[in-house]
């Protein structure tokens, strides 16, 4: 069954497809390169992706990636079948998770997604990992953090001075940090959040998993403490998962009801 999205396959059970080396690889070095690479490859040649770029390289200065090369990978997997079913399945979607038990998922523009350790020892299955992942998609999809950066009408300017003249990283990254600070400390406007948690379910439903693990997500969220050093910065960017579900509940359909059927499969930790 497809939702909303006639490209969709709708197949359950992704674990058992193996990712090659290959792009395993390149999905780590792409995230890496953020951190060394100003010059875009003609394949990647939009301000949108550079900009996701540096926003990238901020959160990997401020957290490394995990060292599990086979969680990573599995990451990758299901981010890159759950992007499939996205109107924008030709970004180079990239995904990684970061080693901090801070508890957030975060994504950038051109199709990079990071979610950290702490969210992920917090999820159970397979079906509460592509709730998250769907949602941080939905945010890429609609251009959720390009918008504000096209409206603050500097991307144009400051991708100008990357590709010229600047001469050091640290001026690199002073300009990016002055842009970028208030939308990663306040996050988005409650619509945009809300928006990409009814695009989550509809997106996870078509790839084949089940459309009400976000809700199980939330519910799991508003069992943390608001003001604890893990989850300060959750809080304060997004609305509380109690508003998240009621705005949720009154957004789901039939046909997204009929797809809250769980796939059972458990996270990648619990497969070893």
């Amino acid at each position: 069954m497809t939702i909303g999205n006639p490209g969709a396959t709708g197949h359950r059970g992704v674990t058992g497809v193996g990712l090659t080396v290959v792009w395993f690889r390149r999905a780590i070095a792409l995230l890496c390169a953020a951190l060394t690479s100003m010059v875009l490859t003609a394949a990647e040649s939009t301000d949108e992706v550079q900009a996701g770029k540096e926003i990238t390289a901020i959160y990997l200065g401020a957290a490394p990636l995990l060292e599990d090369s086979a969680a990573q990978r599995y990451v990758n997997l299901v981010g890159r079948h759950l992007a499939d079913q996205s109107t924008r399945p030709a970004l180079l979607w990239t995904f990684g998770i970061l080693a901090t038990e801070s508890v957030n998922a975060f994504s950038a523009p051109g199709g990079f997604v990071l979610l950290t350790q702490g969210l992920m020892d917090l999820l159970e299955t397979e079906d509460e990992l592509a709730a998250i992942l769907a949602h941080e998609i939905a945010h890429v999809v609609r251009e959720h953090h390009w918008a504000i950066i096209q409206k603050q009408q500097q991307a144009s300017a400051l991708i100008a001075r990357m590709q010229g003249n600047m001469k050091s990283q640290n001026a690199l990254f002073s300009e990016m940090n002055s842009l970028f600070s208030d939308m990663m400390t306040r996050g988005l406007d409650k619509e945009a959040e809300f928006e990409a948690d009814r695009d989550a379910v509809v997106l996870a439903a078509n790839a084949g998993y089940d459309s009400s693990a976000m809700l199980s997500v939330l519910e799991k969220l508003d069992s943390l403490k608001a003001d604890s050093a893990e989850t300060q910065l959750l809080f304060q960017t997004h609305p509380s998962p109690m508003q998240r579900m009621d705005q949720l509940t009154l957004a789901i359909t039939a046909e997204v009801e009929d797809a809250a059927a769980a796939t059972h499969i458990p996270l990648y930790r619990d497969l070893r």
